[in-house]
Order: C-alpha cells, then structure tokens, then sequence
C-alpha cells in the first residue's frame, strides 16, 4: 500500500432536525447515539483501532443556530482533543439537514451562500487544523429524499423537484468550495456521492438502467461544467426545469474535484430493475467485490482521480462484517497494484448507528440499532448506550499496524 493512502472511518451524522405534520421526532444520530455524551470515549476508540482519519459531521443547526451567530463551544473541545490523540478529521458539513432559521431550506433563494458562508467560517476559525473537507455529503440522496420522494424538508416530490434540489445543492457546492478555495488554497475538498449500480436481465429495460445509473453522476458532472447539449442527461434536466441559464452558470463557474468520493454497501447499493405488470420496480441485490470493483473503475474511467471509498460497511454478524473488511481491502489493494488513482478507504461507520426510520416511528431509539460499525452499542437499564469494541476491531487494530 501507499504510504500517503488514507484509511479512513467515521461516525454517522444525518442531522434533519425538522419537526412538522410528518415527523414529531428530529433526526440527530449524535443525539440518538448519545455521542454529544460519549463523544471523547468514541474518537479514542477510533484512534486506539488504528485509523488515523476520520469523517467527521458539524451539527449545522447547533453551530449556527441563527444567521450570522455561531456557537463553536463544543467543536473547540472536539478539534482539540482530536489535535491531542492525532485524529486528522475531515469535515462533513452537512449530511441532509439545514437550520430551521432558513425558510424552505435548499430551495432557500440565499441557500448557496449560506452554505458557503457557513463552511468557510468554520474553515477559517480552525485553519491551523483542518485540511480536509466534505462539502456535502450524497448529494443525491438530498436531491432524492428532499425532491423526489418528498421523504425529507421540504418535501417536492417528482422529476421536477429532484432537478429543482440538484440545481440548488449543486450551486451550494460550487459556490462553497470557490469561496474556500480563494483564502484557503491548500484545502482539500473530498466530495461524497452516494454511489450505485442498476442492472436488469430484461433486455426492453437496457435504456431505463443506462437512465438511473447517469444519474448517480450528474451532480460531479454539473459541479465540473461537463453538462452540456451533449450530456446523456441534457433531455431530462431541460424538461424538469433545469434552463440554459442554470447550465451556462454552471460552464463558468466550474471547480475542480480534489476528491471523488464514492460510498458502497455490499446490502444497499446493487439493485435489479424489473417490470411487475405495467410497474417498474428495483429489488436489492447483494453486491460482492466485483461490483465494487465495476464502480470503482467507472468512475477512475469517467473522472480520472483520485477516487476514494467514502462509505463501506455491512450489516449483520460479525463474521461477515469481517469478511467484507478482508475482501474489500484486499480489492483497493489490488487495484492500487493495477495502477488506478485510489485515495483511501473508508470504514463507515465506525460505530452502530440509528436507522432513519426512527424519524417517523413511535419504538425508542434502541429499537433502530443497525449493526454496521465496529465499536457496538447496546442500552443498559440504566438509558445509557454502551459501547463495547467486537471481534471486527480487534481484526482491524491488527490489520492496520504498521500503515
């Protein structure tokens, strides 16, 4: 392995801290996980395991609760113990949610702006520190849950609301990373997306496949310029709202990708497109290695590099979270070997998380515990979450040794 290549992991940190007609119940994994309690117990477990980089989310709504104010008395100790132990973060600013102080959120007239406000005064305050950053994480799955599935604020629904959420979230992104870019140039800006694979055994379907998997690129093609009257998607985003005035603001205001970064879920990430009657649906299919791989290659193919692993993990014993660690390493390992531009691997997350699901249920939060990280969660009878690192942790302090 390189020696400048990043092993990385993270702590789950969807912020959708709304309440309204659809959920009485705001979405805050460092709540829900009791991290804002454990936090210093759980960034020490992470640097005891071994990995020296770790994706790491700011509470937007708490840190800036009203516009122009800011609260920086629990990052302050946060970088500093992270300075303490040798954790490098890289910062995830947002990871879906906005304040409540921004009316209609995204779709916010000033959203870009604030978000690039937002962004680079935290990069300024700690500028002696922070090096890396995520301008917003899956951007897709914004423009997904916020403005087609109207399953997030605030609530669009349809082609036209995805278009209406891309075009936000993606000048939010160009605007941010230009603003950064001016007084901090020695940034690094790793890009997450939400990555996937579609596929179908009918062969009437080949179009509607090639359909969805584009999609999954196009905010990184928009943010570059690279949309233009020749893009596979130019029909599409003319039809639902995107005009020629939007694309060209894009083509002049283009930024550069530091770093591309895709996320994979062996149990989440794979699906197979079919037709049940007139209905078209997708069913999850599990994606070993090899699809990884194709992901990982279409991607060095279509942007060059580097290309990070952003997001892997999965869900269940922890044999098979073992196995997955063991053969998805050894693929950026081989791939590496083959000459490809890798970046750095990430292990997401680092410890359980709440499923999102918990937003609109009624059970309490423990009922939601995914297994997926390496350092467990278990409640006591006391209401207090345990932490307890398994057999995964142990495989992976002994793996990382040395790196």
């Amino acid at each position: 392995m390189r020696r400048d290549f990043m092993w990385i992991t993270g702590i789950e940190d969807t912020f959708v801290s709304a309440t309204d007609r659809v959920s009485a119940r705001p979405l805050d994994e460092y709540e829900l996980t009791q991290h804002y309690f454990h936090w210093k117990e759980d960034l020490r477990s992470i640097s005891d395991t071994g990995f020296k980089y770790v994706r790491y989310g700011i509470p937007w709504y708490t840190v800036n609760p009203e516009r122009g104010r800011y609260d920086f008395s629990w990052t302050d100790r946060v970088f500093d113990f992270m300075r303490e132990i040798g954790l490098i973060p890289i910062v995830d600013f947002i990871h879906y949610g906005t304040p409540g102080w921004i009316d209609n959120g995204f779709l916010n007239n000033d959203f870009p702006l604030l978000m690039a406000e937002y962004e680079l005064t935290v990069m300024n305050r700690y500028r002696d520190f922070l090096k890396y950053y995520t301008p917003m994480n899956e951007p897709f799955i914004t423009q997904e849950f916020c403005g087609k599935l109207s399953v997030w604020p605030p609530y669009l629904k349809g082609d036209d609301g995805f278009v209406k959420l891309l075009n936000a979230t993606a000048r939010g992104i160009v605007e941010t990373v230009s603003s950064i870019k001016r007084e901090l140039p020695d940034a690094f800006a790793l890009h997450v997306e939400a990555s996937g694979i579609f596929f179908s055994n009918d062969p009437d379907l080949a179009e509607t496949v090639a359909f969805m998997n584009e999609l999954r690129y196009v905010t990184y093609d928009l943010v570059q310029g690279l949309v233009n009257n020749n893009h596979p998607l130019i029909g599409y985003l003319r039809r639902n709202g995107m005009s020629y005035s939007d694309l060209d603001w894009f083509l002049t205001r283009k930024i550069e990708v530091n770093g591309f970064g895709v996320n994979y879920y062996p149990q989440l990430s794979v699906y197979r497109v079919f037709r049940s009657g007139k209905d078209l649906k997708t069913q999850p299919h599990y994606g070993g290695v090899e699809y990884l791989r194709e992901l990982v290659l279409s991607y060095h193919r279509r942007y060059g590099g580097p290309i990070f692993l952003t997001e892997t993990s999965i869900n269940g014993e922890p044999d098979h979270q073992i196995r997955w660690w063991r053969e998805s390493r050894k693929l950026f390992e081989d791939l590496l070997g083959e000459g490809l531009n890798l970046g750095g691997y990430t292990w997401f997350p680092a410890m359980d998380l709440i499923n999102w699901d918990y937003r609109y249920g009624t059970a309490p939060a423990e009922s939601y515990l995914e297994p997926m990280g390496f350092i467990q969660l278990k409640m006591n009878p006391g209401r207090e979450l345990e932490r307890r690192k398994g057999e995964l942790a142990r495989v992976m302090e002994e793996d990382l040794k040395g790196i």
